[in-house]
């Protein structure tokens, strides 16, 4: 949370800067997961991104910031909605006081949740998906696809004094997540040779609705993609609901993509493996966190690597829906 009346009085001189209007009324809202000052003017609503200077700098925020934007506005011109910050005098971002302000035109949307995706739904979003795979954006952005080697034995050795819920469930499935380690990093190598610039995190988050309309929301997602993990991925994330993947969304999530996007390029069970690097890697975070920080992280250690076993072994399922999707189109 900052302080609004100190803000307001920068975003005032901001706006002078840029001869906007005066800024009639304004408030805190949240846009892209973060407090964010919404401001109205007499003919326009603006929501005002604050990124302070201790933030500036990481990799996340400033890594290929501008071609980032550039993606999404090529993919917004082509037919998929999104929304990014205005450009005033060829720059998106305005540095005042150690500060970064993102403005953006004020839209009044909605997120869905999933009991709310219709199959209509579930149709628009897939397919914008496989449209975004299929335009050969040719910019330069990085690629999150990594290595992950969490050391399972050291770790139960500090975890085993002060942690003991999540010291049991590493100890439990110790060789099983060796083993699910082992077969992401084998097929990290065919992934990273297959990438397209694509919107990463295609879910829900990140999705914003105007009526029907659907509206990607945040520039930083854009980065170098796998299409099949990112399907992979994606469909997992719309079918799996209360603990268990129905696999009936799942295999209309498959169909709707590739009805769009035509044969996938790489190999549909490689992607599956590979579809688990951003849960391996949160639980590695998790895990260094509980480690290095006393963090206790002890519960949602437990409930991702249930959730990691349980998506490993539905792999082959996964796979077999993926072969009547295809089947059926």
């Amino acid at each position: 949370m900052f302080d609004i009346k100190k803000e307001l009085k920068y975003i005032q001189k901001i706006f002078r800067y840029l001869k906007l209007e005066p800024i009639e009324e304004c408030g805190i809202t949240t846009f892209l997961n973060d407090d964010v000052v919404f401001a109205k003017t007499a003919s326009n609503q603006y929501l005002i991104k604050i990124t302070p200077e201790d933030a500036m700098y990481e990799r996340n925020y400033a890594e290929n910031k501008v071609n980032r934007i550039k993606a999404l506005e090529s993919i917004d011109s082509n037919g998929v909605h999104a929304i990014f910050p205005i450009k005033f005098n060829d720059k998106y971002f305005i540095g005042y006081k150690n500060r970064e302000y993102e403005i953006y035109n004020f839209r009044l949307t909605r997120h869905l949740t999933k009991k709310e995706v219709t199959p209509k739904f579930l149709k628009r979003i897939a397919t914008s998906q496989a449209i975004i795979h299929k335009l050969n954006i040719k910019l330069d952005l990085p690629c999150d696809y990594c290595k992950i080697d969490i050391k399972f034995e050291k770790v139960l050795k500090k975890l085993k004094k002060h942690y003991k819920d999540a010291y049991d469930i590493i100890y439990d499935n110790i060789y099983h997540l060796e083993e699910i380690q082992g077969h992401y990093n084998k097929n990290l190598k065919y992934a990273v040779n297959n990438l397209v610039v694509g919107y990463d995190y295609y879910d829900l988050d990140n999705i914003d609705w105007i009526e029907n309309y659907m509206f990607l929301i945040d520039y930083r997602n854009c980065n170098k993609i796998n299409p099949a993990v990112s399907l992979a991925e994606s469909a997992y994330y719309f079918a799996y609901i209360d603990g268990q993947i129905n696999y009936q969304i799942y295999e209309d999530y498959i169909k709707y993509y590739t009805k769009r996007f035509g044969p996938l390029t790489f190999d549909y069970k490689e992607a599956l493996f590979v579809a688990l690097n951003k849960k391996l890697e949160f639980l590695s975070v998790l895990l260094e966190t509980t480690i290095k920080e006393k963090e206790d992280n002890s519960l949602r250690i437990k409930e991702l690597v249930a959730e990691i076993i349980n998506y490993d072994d539905c792999i082959n399922e996964m796979y077999n829906a993926y072969i009547r999707a295809v089947k059926k189109k």
